[in-house]
């Protein structure tokens, strides 16, 4: 190889250096933290089913939101009470202003 190639190739090494470096070298940008749950009170009247259409993201079944707030509150339908407060899970929880 001649001194010309030479040249190029270690141009071309250095340059890469450099590159993986400053890629190396970026701060890691945190990752935002997760919404909180919802927390719902229970008034008399109220069941999974309307607490889950209410406050439930429109996005997903009924049926999935209610699973996941029995699970997340141990709770079953027959064993909820007024004043009981529920979570209902951020995946599963509706984000909108109005709530």
């Amino acid at each position: 190889m001649n001194r010309r190639g030479l040249r190029w190739w270690g141009t071309l090494v250095i340059a890469a250096a450099a590159v993986w470096t400053a890629a190396a070298a970026r701060p890691e940008v945190p990752a935002s933290p997760p919404p909180p749950p919802l927390v719902v009170e229970v008034a008399y009247g109220d069941s999974l089913w309307t607490l889950a259409r209410e406050y439930g993201d429109p996005d997903r079944d009924v049926r999935d939101v209610v699973a996941a707030m029995m699970a997340e509150n141990d709770v079953t339908p027959e064993r909820l009470m007024p004043g009981q407060r529920l979570v209902i899970p951020a995946p599963y929880a509706a984000r909108s202003a109005e709530h």
